[in-house]
């Protein structure tokens, strides 16, 4: 599972961090990201790839029994294809939507990615209270094998939010390499006494 870690942070202080889904392919694809526990989203995300699955599948078997497409000469009034997301790698076509899973944002959430590009997710983590923070994020890439990881591909989230603050409490673990006495008559302190004769020169 692949993991992007925050590391401890102060209280009410926001920190963003990065990762890339890459298409090493040879044609575009989209994704989604969601919630690895919001079973809604991943069914709906599920749904959306069997749609395109079947409309890729009809699409196919209409050109094969389609007798007219044969020798027809392609209308010169047509759309022209779809050209690739310019600028190489790093350049993606969102389709936008940010999600929120527990204290972390996800931009963008929606996207697709055309060959040899990849998309830069930008994970904002907003530290509230003084708690640890692991969330899961589901992540799906259109048109790979749906027997493979069918509840999307897992990402891991963590990140610590602290409050500072000042220990008045436990005197030797604020004063380590210090004695410390309750008073400054030694007959009222449990310390050894060191005279400081002893260090006269």
């Amino acid at each position: 599972m692949k993991n992007l870690n925050f590391g401890p942070m102060q209280y009410g202080e926001n920190v963003t961090r990065s990762f890339e889904i890459r298409n090493e392919g040879l044609f575009e694809f989209k994704y989604a990201i969601c919630d690895y526990n919001n079973e809604d989203e991943k069914n709906k995300i599920k749904e959306e790839r069997m749609k395109e699955a079947e409309e890729r599948l009809l699409g196919t078997k209409k050109e094969e029994v389609d007798p007219k497409a044969a020798g027809k000469k392609p209308d010169a009034k047509a759309a022209p294809a779809k050209a690739p997301a310019k600028g190489g790698k790093g350049e993606v076509v969102p389709d936008g939507q940010a999600i929120n899973v527990s204290q972390y944002a996800i931009t963008p959430a929606i996207g697709s990615i055309a060959p040899g590009s990849a998309a830069v997710i930008s994970v904002t983590f907003s530290a509230q209270g003084s708690k640890f923070y692991n969330s899961t994020l589901a992540v799906d890439v259109g048109n790979r094998d749906p027997l493979d990881q069918t509840e999307g591909i897992p990402f891991q989230l963590a990140a610590e939010s602290s409050i500072p603050g000042i220990n008045t409490v436990d005197l030797d673990s604020i004063f380590e390499e210090q004695t410390v006495i309750p008073s400054l008559d030694p007959s009222l302190n449990t310390q050894t006494v060191i005279s400081s004769s002893l260090f006269s020169i």
